[in-house]
Order: C-alpha cells, then structure tokens, then sequence
C-alpha cells in the first residue's frame, strides 16, 4: 500500500549511508507524500471507477428483490442492543428509500459472519432488527445468513433468487466502488441484475487550494480501498469467481 511503501522509503533514506541513495529515496518518498495524499488525485481515479448514483426517477418499479450486499456492520462491539455501522450504512438506507418509493418489492439481505470461531452473530440478523425499525414488512425481507465474501453473495443470493423469484428482475445494492466486482459475481451465477450505488468515497470535482496542494492523510486511507478492490477484482477473474 502507498503509505507503507512511503515509510519504507523515508526509512531507506535516514537508514542509508551512501550520499546519492539517501537523496532518491529521500525523494521518493516526498513525491509518494504529495501524490498519495492528494485528495484531488485520488477523487479522479475514484470518479473514475465508481459507478455514478442512479436518480430515483430513472429506476422502473418493477424490481422484485432489492439485494443489499453485507460488510457495513461492526459486529464486535457491545451491548447488542442496536446495530452499529460502518460507513458503508448507505447500502441499507437507500434500500429502504427504494423500498419505500416502491422501486423494489421485497430486500434481500446477504450477510454472515467473517469469523471463523465464535461465529453466532449474523450480520444479516442485525440489518433485519434494522429494517423492522425502519416500518419495512417483516414478510418482505429475506435474509442469507451463509455469505462471508461478495463471492458467496452472489452464490447464496443467487440460490435464493432462482427459488423463490425466477425470471423476476432484481437490483443489487452496494457501495460505489464495490459495485463492479457485485455485478460481475452475481452475473456468474446466472443472475443479470442491475446495480444501484451507494456509499460514495468521491465528491464533485473541484479546483480549490486545498484540494489541489494541501497533504490529506485520509487520501492514503481511499487509494488503499481502490488498491484492494482492484486487486480484489484481479484475484477473482484468476480464481474463476466472475
């Protein structure tokens, strides 16, 4: 990751003796700070490979099964009295707004545990307290409780999907930057979804100072998320998964 090669650099250049190595480290690492930690750059490429939002008005009211894609709970904290989320909170609030508007029939939530031990709290469960909070009928939600990757997502779901709704058209929801490898998956399992994006890291481009020459550490915190999904996306096309 950026950050860590930067360190790296920065610590080749005090840890070497030799006068010419020290210098091009030295400036390595200075060039990794300003481009890595430019939030300007980093909100390019992220335009780049977000899929833009969808207007409501554009969405047809015909999708049967909103699908809302896990991994925006924290399941570690106590009491278990509520839900709490992390930042991609946006999948199931706007899966709820759809629901509401009338867009989607029915969600569909896929979410299990990522522990391998000590794996009794679903992350499915939780969101279903949720949606039951937010007025959405109880007889409405389906959930998938087996999935621990955006693979197994799309496997489970998918199964589900082919059961209960075949030939019925569905929406997969999930975070901007996410939505691409969603697709592909669930396109695998023989599920021609259409995608509704969430949970946008990028904001409108602009040309403000501070965007343009002021170091954003959270900069370092984005070009990690995109590495690792692009990554993400490199393994499964070599594992077969989309």
């Amino acid at each position: 990751m950026p950050y860590t090669q930067m360190c790296i650099w920065f610590i080749l250049a005090i840890a070497l003796k030799k006068r010419s190595l020290k210098k091009g480290f030295l400036l390595l690492g200075i060039v990794y700070l300003f481009l890595f930690s430019n939030r300007f750059i980093i909100n390019e490429v992220l335009l780049l490979w977000e899929v833009p939002p969808t207007p409501y008005e554009h969405l047809s009211d015909d999708y049967e099964v909103g699908i809302v894609l896990g991994g925006v709970t924290n399941s570690e904290k106590e009491p278990r009295d509520r839900v709490y989320f992390f930042k991609g909170a946006d999948r199931v609030v706007h899966a709820c707004q759809l629901y509401k508007l009338g867009k989607i029939n029915k969600i569909l939530v896929s979410g299990g545990s990522s522990k391998i031990i000590n794996n009794v709290y679903k992350e499915a469960d939780n969101l279903y307290d949720f949606l039951v909070l937010c007025d959405v009928n109880p007889d409405d939600i389906i959930l998938e409780t087996r999935a621990r990757n955006t693979y197994e997502n799309a496997i489970y779901s998918s199964e589900l999907l082919k059961t209960g709704f075949p030939g019925k058209r569905h929406l997969v929801i999930t975070s901007a930057f996410h939505l691409r490898r969603s697709l592909m998956c669930f396109k695998k399992q023989g599920i021609d979804a259409d995608g509704f994006s969430t949970d946008f890291y990028t904001h409108e481009r602009s040309f403000w100072l501070d965007q343009l020459l002021v170091p954003d550490p959270s900069a370092f915190k984005d070009w990690q998320m995109i590495i690792h999904e692009l990554l993400g996306l490199i393994s499964y096309k070599v594992a077969g998964y989309i």
